[in-house]
């Protein structure tokens, strides 16, 4: 029995983290941090894990303000996969302790930022704070 729940927990996990919302966003590479960084540009990292609740919940709200502001569509998205680049030097730099943390940067600066928190009025005003930027 309890084999037959496992078989049936991981299938479902894996057709659930297989899902992503939809958005656009640059895959993280440092080369294309490199090319973003400090550019006029502002940038939305999102430092997510395939296999989080919480950063697919804020992956959604992502698509879902986007959906209804077009404003959002200015700003650049990048994800950032928690499990290649949670212990690099560039989260220590930026400070990023955990996944489902969205951070705002513009000019090489910080502008805004989220930790684990996946509502729908907290993703907007970051999403607006970016704008205002």
């Amino acid at each position: 029995m309890h084999r037959r729940k496992f078989i049936l927990s991981a299938a479902a996990l894996a057709i659930a983290g297989g899902a992503h919302a939809a958005y656009p966003a640059k895959t993280f590479t440092p080369a294309v941090w490199r090319s973003l960084r400090d550019t006029d540009k502002t940038v939305v990292m999102n430092f997510r894990a395939t296999w989080s609740l919480t950063c697919q919940i804020k992956a959604d709200l992502i698509a879902d303000a986007l959906a209804e502001n077009p404003a959002y569509t200015d700003l650049t998205f990048l994800d950032v996969d928690w499990d290649t680049f949670g212990p690099s030097q560039m989260t220590q730099r930026l400070k990023v302790e955990r996944r489902s943390t969205l951070l705002v940067m513009k000019n090489g600066d910080e502008v805004a930022r989220l930790v684990n928190e996946p509502y729908a009025r907290k993703v907007r005003a970051l999403l607006d704070a970016a704008l205002a930027a």
